[in-house]
């Protein structure tokens, strides 16, 4: 079996992938991801083969880029596997007559979840203008037949027949919406990543905090200050995950109970972690469950205050407002959580359920099932 896997150059779209592809190539199934080529030592080290299209900072240019690309491979190939963000596709694999596969890296989506990532701004902000969508699609998709004027449609009412969910039944909102025979909810994407050689476990002594905004938002220079006056005279201890942009430099004197890091592996200080303040992106949060981690959740845009929402909803941490956040907020609520007995148990609860399949596994068995049909 041969599978062409397809993406957008966005971290968030592609380390859960990783794992399902990590898993497919144990079974001997031949797997070529095509992506960007900043991507491409990640890819190589799942063992898949690795192919690129043409990088670019307009969305538009790289979408096409993407399926061009893909349409000079796919014939040689037994499935298409894409992310829900390249609608593109599935018209891959019907181009060719070949069956796809469609990953949720962040909530299945229909109309109430889609409309909820668009109002909370960031790159989907725009599609709010009906007429900006359907133009843009229309500039995207030139010469590509589609089942709807607009690439948020496509996503919505263009469905493949089979669907991969990283994340349980039990977090996805209006989860009767989506049949059981045509989407598989999987969990948290948890496998053997490259070592961060640079990173050692400091020695955990008290209760853990670990805090991080992610690869996107993480030009807060002001929050991280504010974390640091929140937990100083504290009796924890905190990892800070502050990335590339901020200079730990500028951030002052920096207490003894504080650890700080442009990167850490993020499974590694989860796994020893007794809250987690995060910006709520859907990897951080299956990950955090995973391990049975409740959090304190600033959302900033796109599925991150649904996301937010949900953790409430379920009694699983807390949210604040990045806006209105002050140092006290921040060490009241985490202190708050952290001894909060009902949160905790719902907490492990959906860790139990988190546990009970593992998730790259029982999806290369789902695809393994699926293709058994198709081939």
């Amino acid at each position: 079996m041969k599978i062409l896997f397809i993406n957008l150059p966005f971290s968030g779209h592609i380390i859960p992938t990783l794992g399902l592809v990590q898993e497919l190539v144990k079974r001997n199934i031949k797997v070529t991801y095509l992506l960007t080529s900043d991507w491409k030592e990640k890819v190589l080290y799942t063992g898949a083969e690795f192919s690129e299209y043409q990088n670019s900072k307009k969305l538009s240019v790289q979408m096409k880029n993407a399926y061009y690309a893909a349409i000079k491979l796919v014939s040689d190939y037994d499935l298409v596997i894409y992310e829900q963000f390249f609608f593109l596709g599935k018209h891959v694999a019907e181009k060719f007559n070949k069956p796809a596969v469609r990953i949720f890296t962040s909530l299945a989506s229909n109309e109430l979840v889609m409309q909820e990532f668009i109002n909370a701004g960031g790159m989907f902000g725009i599609f709010r203008s009906k007429w900006i969508c359907r133009q843009w699609t229309k500039e995207v998709a030139k010469g590509i037949e589609l089942k709807t004027d607009c690439w948020l449609k496509e996503i919505l009412y263009n469905p493949p027949e089979l669907n991969l969910v990283y994340t349980v039944r039990h977090f996805q909102p209006f989860a009767d919406d989506f049949a059981e025979e045509n989407y598989k909810f999987l969990g948290a994407s948890i496998y053997q990543r490259a070592l961060n050689k640079s990173f050692t476990m400091p020695p955990k002594k008290c209760p853990l905090i670990y805090i991080s905004l992610g690869t996107i938002v993480n030009n807060t220079k002001s929050f991280y200050r504010k974390c640091i006056r929140a937990f100083e005279h504290e009796n924890v201890q905190v990892i800070m995950s502050i990335g590339s942009v901020v200079n730990k430099d500028r951030l002052g004197k920096i207490p003894d109970n504080f650890s700080i890091y442009s990167f850490v592996p993020q499974l590694e200080v989860l796994s020893n972690t007794d809250v987690f303040i995060t910006h709520g992106g859907m990897n951080s949060i299956t990950e955090s469950l995973y391990y049975g981690v409740p959090m304190i959740v600033i959302p900033f845009i796109t599925d991150q205050p649904l996301n937010a929402k949900r953790i409430e909803e379920l009694q699983l941490g807390k949210k604040l407002e990045f806006r209105k956040i002050t140092s006290e907020m921040i060490r009241t609520t985490t202190l708050s959580v952290m001894k909060n007995s009902a949160i905790h148990k719902q907490v492990l609860e959906i860790k139990k359920e988190m546990h009970s399949k593992n998730a790259n596994v029982f999806g290369a068995n789902v695809i393994a099932e699926y293709m058994s049909k198709h081939c």
